[in-house]
């Protein structure tokens, strides 16, 4: 019988393992490369874009009184929001939810009643 000769020579030469790690090693190494770069980002876009002057101090968003809530209800989501958190807070915007904003919930509720069988009543 013929014999089957098994070696490891084959995995230390140019192709096995000097190789794999040879790739890992370049992998990681562009990994960090690519890690530095996006921490870097904000500081090369910081020196691209020119500064703006900054002279005047931006005018605050001006409300329509068609817009505006009652000072009595702004008060009370105010006083809300602050018993609920127990931290600092700064809210930023009050608004009323629209038909749009509702209509995801407006479709589970109604997918929810139409999954309920009626049952009829018999004596």
């Amino acid at each position: 019988m013929a014999k089957i000769g098994f070696t490891l020579e084959p995995l230390f030469h140019d192709t096995g393992i000097p190789l794999a790690i040879m790739g890992v090693l370049v992998v990681f190494l562009a990994l960090a490369v690519l890690v530095i770069f996006i921490q870097r980002l904000p500081y090369i876009m910081e020196r691209l874009e020119p500064r703006a002057p900054s002279s005047a101090a931006p005018a605050p968003p001006v409300v329509s009184a068609t817009n505006e809530l009652p000072e009595e209800l702004v008060v009370v989501i105010t006083a809300a929001v602050a018993a609920a958190l127990d931290r600092p807070h700064r809210i930023v915007r009050i608004r009323g939810l629209t038909p749009t904003d509702m209509a995801w919930s407006m479709e589970g509720r109604s997918q929810h009643h139409q999954s309920h069988r009626i049952r009829p009543r018999g004596n």
